[in-house]
């Protein structure tokens, strides 16, 4: 009955390494993925105005198919106009650099390249800010956008050179400079503002393995919550009526943006193209 019983365990263990090798190290495995928990992107047609949303996952995996889908469908669609989200229409470089980047610093590369017209389609880090801190102390401000880059870097499955001690100094300058009315300047203030809501604290060779560091903006019970839910409701607004506005100028719009954006926003832009 032991023999039995540590065989079983064995071709357990067997079977789960091959299957999460098949999925992380084939082609085939990671298109599975895709389309199993991406891919859902949305064409909307309204007379000679038409909009495509490419549902991402966020990689920056030179072999994630993702990267190769969504070169099919921007050359299929012939946009006139692409919006991509994070500021990475201001993306310069390679192809391979755009890769690394992420899906899109990828897409403005697509849209540079054939000479099509890129913009952001988030709210600017000024109205942000000012809207933020109209609601929430601008510690917690710095935190949620510290926090939520950091942990954006950490799931990257390519690994880049990240110097976390050099980006939190920057980005909160970053940050002050778009209006974020914060006294932290030093790295030990700015540390110690973002560890004051973190579970465990991280520094420059701890933040990558961290436990739970993403719980405190991403789930409902999350200290800074509040601060990353009034920011992507504010987000979905500002998407909306950014498309609204440049659906009476552009014929074909082409979005690369994380797809619960246009889970939430979806119905709205069926009215505007007239889908039910």
């Amino acid at each position: 009955m032991r023999k039995k019983v540590m065989v079983i365990i064995c071709a357990t263990i067997f079977l789960v390494a091959a299957a999460v090798s098949f999925f992380k190290f084939t082609y085939a495995g990671q298109s599975f993925i895709y389309k199993t928990f991406g891919g859902n992107n949305l064409h909307l047609s309204s007379g000679d105005k038409e909009l495509y949303w490419f549902d991402v996952w966020h990689s920056n995996d030179p072999g994630d198919p993702m990267f190769k889908r969504i070169e099919s469908d921007f050359i299929k669609f012939a946009p006139d106009l692409v919006l991509v989200e994070g500021g990475f229409n201001t993306f310069e470089g390679n192809r391979d650099e755009a890769v690394l980047q992420g899906e899109s610093a990828f897409a403005t590369y697509l849209a540079k390249q054939s000479g099509v017209e890129v913009e952001n389609i988030e709210p600017s880090y000024p109205e942000q800010i000012a809207y933020l801190q109209t609601k929430h102390q601008p510690e917690m401000v710095l935190a949620m956008y510290l926090i939520r880059d950091i942990c954006t870097k950490a799931d990257m499955p390519v690994d880049m050179d990240f110097d976390l001690n050099a980006y939190l100094v920057k980005e909160t300058q970053t940050l002050v400079e778009d209006g974020l009315d914060v006294g932290a300047n030093t790295l030990d203030e700015i540390l110690s503002i973002v560890n004051s809501y973190l579970p465990q604290k991280i520094d420059a060779d701890t933040w990558r393995n961290a436990k739970g560091v993403s719980e405190v903006y991403n789930k409902e019970s999350g200290v800074l919550y509040p601060v990353y839910n009034d920011i992507y409701l504010f987000r979905n607004i500002h998407v909306v009526e950014l498309i609204r506005e440049k659906q009476s100028s552009y014929s074909r719009i082409f979005i690369v943006m994380g797809g619960q954006h246009l889970i939430d926003t979806k119905a709205q832009l069926q009215k505007i193209y007239g889908a039910s």
